[in-house]
């Protein structure tokens, strides 16, 4: 208990600390780009925000800070990362993840701040529609920016994988771009859903080897087979670590 209380007492000043300092960089950062490097603004905002992820995952927390485990390809893919989802501290633990990525997400998008910094990174709402995202998610994809999506669609309540929507698979059948299976531990303990406190934990960010799309004349088995194949990695992953029975 008095770990608990210590760790909040540290994290959250820190949390708050690292928000306004970043929020108060981003203007010296935007005048310092357009006068030097001529960063596309979005793409700036997008590294910016794995910057601040990294920090409040890696650098702050120096006694337990965040692991990447590394087991697909040695250099990042371009493709659609899927993800278990625990908690509200999952998002910034792919601070820790190599490469330029986007969220596809919604409930940021009502928050004031957090929606004016995904709007300028360009972020994909679900709210959007399917023809919107696709057209959005696939310039993207082809610049080289890959996606982030949570196909449980919401955080688990229990600790356990969920089932998942098609979006992301469908996505990639469309699109033609490989699915990246990524297993989050920790959180949970961490910080599930409903909580306020956190509670000490070791957090780890698994990248397994990427799916590529079949290219079969049924795309709705496509979708289907994929969305299966890439939930058991994602599951045995969990397995392995001792989350799931």
């Amino acid at each position: 208990m008095i770990k608990k209380i210590l760790l909040n007492l540290y994290i959250w000043p820190m949390f708050g600390l690292t928000t306004v300092t970043g929020l108060l960089l981003i203007p010296l950062i935007l005048a310092g780009n357009a006068i030097s490097f001529r960063v596309p603004v979005s793409q700036l905002f997008r590294k910016g925000v794995r910057v601040y992820g990294w920090v409040l995952v890696r650098l702050i927390p120096f006694f337990a800070p965040a692991v990447l485990e590394n087991r697909g390809a040695r250099e990042p893919v371009t493709g659609i990362y899927v993800t278990n989802h625990n908690s509200a501290a999952d998002p910034y633990c792919f601070g820790i993840l190599p490469g330029e990525y986007a969220f596809l997400t919604s409930w940021p998008f009502g928050i004031p701040v957090y929606n004016w910094v995904m709007k300028q990174a360009e972020y994909l709402n679900t709210a959007w529609g399917w023809p919107t995202l696709l057209e959005h998610a696939t310039r993207l994809l082809k610049n080289g920016c890959s996606l982030i999506i949570w196909p449980e669609g919401h955080r688990s309540r229990n600790g356990r994988l969920g089932n998942f929507a098609n979006g992301a698979f469908r996505l990639a059948c469309e699109t033609g771009f490989p699915v990246v299976p990524v297993c989050i531990t920790g959180t949970f303990r961490l910080m599930p859903p409903g909580s306020r406190l956190l509670t000490p934990s070791r957090i780890r960010l698994t990248v397994l080897p990427a799916h590529y799309p079949p290219k079969g004349p049924n795309q709705r088995q496509d979708v289907r087979k994929l969305k299966e194949a890439v939930r058991d990695a994602i599951k045995n992953e969990l397995r392995r670590q001792g989350y799931e029975r």
